[in-house]
């Protein structure tokens, strides 16, 4: 059986998760677009957590899932920032 990751691990899955969730119900709710800086940093961010816990407790699957939604939404977000302007927030 696979070594137990330990309650600091299993916070970081848990707020990756949380922010992945989050991001998408507030964009489908309309309250965001899919566009927007904090929208592709929650994906960013929260997949990347992901990923992370996916690598302690040894799934490559995972990884590789997480790790490409990550740098996806990385690319995405630095594409906006480039622009200069967000569009869900205006000029920042």
């Amino acid at each position: 059986m696979p070594e137990d990751p330990g309650l600091a691990w299993r916070a970081v899955s848990v707020a990756g998760f949380l922010m992945l969730v989050s991001a998408f119900l507030v964009n489908q709710t309309g309250r965001c677009r899919p566009d927007s800086r904090r929208y592709l940093g929650a994906n960013a961010l929260g997949a990347g957590l992901l990923a992370a816990y996916s690598a302690v407790i040894h799934e490559p699957v995972f990884v590789a899932l997480e790790g490409f939604w990550s740098a996806a939404s990385l690319v995405a977000l630095l594409r906006v920032k480039a622009r200069g302007s967000d569009p869900q927030q205006g000029r920042s």
